[in-house]
């Protein structure tokens, strides 16, 4: 017998995502204060190469809050419908979508090596949006170089953060 509900929300995927990406967030966010404060190199928060890594910490964060109250929502709908047990079959995970992310991931990353950032961010997105299944060649071409050019602007220019 489940008491007060905490194991359907453990077992909700939502909840699940919440604890993945809170963990990563926090280990991102030690990693980065850490290295800022104890490098030997350190310099103002506003040109340091950890501020970005902080940022995405705390959008990773904003983004647990929402997936906790997402799943909280959702188990108390199942406990006031009054739902016995599970409708449905669990919800299966895409892990070919994952390896296939992982794979573009780091192939993006070896690609910056050889090509320039603008010339890889570019072909990166267009093989993602085929693989989402985007097929009308001048939506990729759009999506991709506007994508591409305003993180060129707002990190490269605006913010001078070095881009590789």
């Amino acid at each position: 017998m489940e008491h007060k509900g905490r194991p359907r929300l453990l077992r909700n995927p939502n909840f699940q995502d919440s604890l993945f990406v809170g963990i990563c967030s926090v280990i991102l966010l030690c990693y980065s204060l850490y290295h800022h404060h104890f490098d030997r190199n350190t310099s103002e928060w506003k040109t340091s190469p950890f501020l970005f890594p902080v940022l995405i910490s705390v959008f990773g964060l904003l983004l647990v809050v929402s997936l906790v109250s997402d799943a909280i929502r959702e188990t108390r709908n199942s406990l006031e419908a009054g739902a016995a047990s599970e409708t449905g079959a669990p919800a299966k995970k895409n892990l070919t979508g994952v390896l296939v992310l992982v794979a573009a991931s780091f192939a993006y990353y070896f690609l910056m090596q050889k090509i320039h950032f603008i010339a890889a961010t570019v072909l990166y997105l267009l093989a993602l949006f085929l693989y989402l299944g985007e097929r009308t060649w001048w939506k990729l071409l759009l999506l991709s170089v506007i994508t591409t050019g305003a993180i060129y602007v707002l990190f490269g220019m605006c913010l001078n953060v070095r881009l590789p």
